[in-house]
């Protein structure tokens, strides 16, 4: 898909989005993710995944929730990346990304791929809309849906903590959000 087939997709499907959220009393969210599987492996548990290329598939309608971000689906859209096969965390922190750690054009068409959805919702890049799974489950947004099952607790989802193994722990929703502004900022 390119990023005007995604805005538009996600046009259509705005009233019901903010619909859903409005119903659970907050904004519609973007949740990202990535699958834990090899490059290019879809799953309709998201509404797009973007492969190791930086091509994207919709992989889900907007006709019903998708499965990705535990008790936080209605009201929503999930992108993963598809990556990061048999990747670890490692107790305290740090973590191995696997033999498929995301690729930089998966980072950028991700960063880019936010810019567009959150235009397209009218809502700001910030970690209240925009968030990780792992920030997500440890409830940083401030919702508590559920009991924390992220990094800060038992680690159950960890995903896009880091988007490399260099990066500092729990950084990587903060570099995402910082290149999809940019992104935004320059008419994406």
């Amino acid at each position: 898909m390119t990023l005007e087939e995604i805005r538009q997709t996600v046009t259509e499907a705005k009233d019901n989005l903010w619909v859903e959220a409005i119903a659970m009393n907050r904004d519609p969210k973007i949740y990202l993710h990535w699958t834990g599987c090899a490059y290019d492996a879809d799953y309709p548990d998201y509404h797009f995944s973007i492969h190791a290329d930086g091509s994207v598939e919709k992989t889900h309608d907007f006709d019903s929730a998708v499965a990705a971000t535990y008790m936080r689906n209605s009201g929503s859209v999930a992108a993963a990346l598809d990556c990061c096969a048999d990747a670890v965390a490692y107790a305290g922190g740090g973590c191995n990304l696997g033999n498929y750690p995301p690729t930089s054009a998966q980072i950028e068409c991700l960063a880019q791929v936010v810019a567009v959805i959150a235009g397209a919702l009218d809502i700001p890049i910030n970690l209240q809309h925009v968030m990780t799974h792992a920030e997500a489950a440890d409830n940083l947004d401030g919702l508590y849906p559920c009991d924390p099952y992220g990094p800060a607790h038992t680690c159950e989802r960890w995903d896009l903590a880091v988007l490399s193994g260099d990066d500092d722990w729990m950084t990587g929703g903060d570099t995402i959000r910082g290149k999809a502004l940019f992104y935004q900022q320059q008419g994406v």
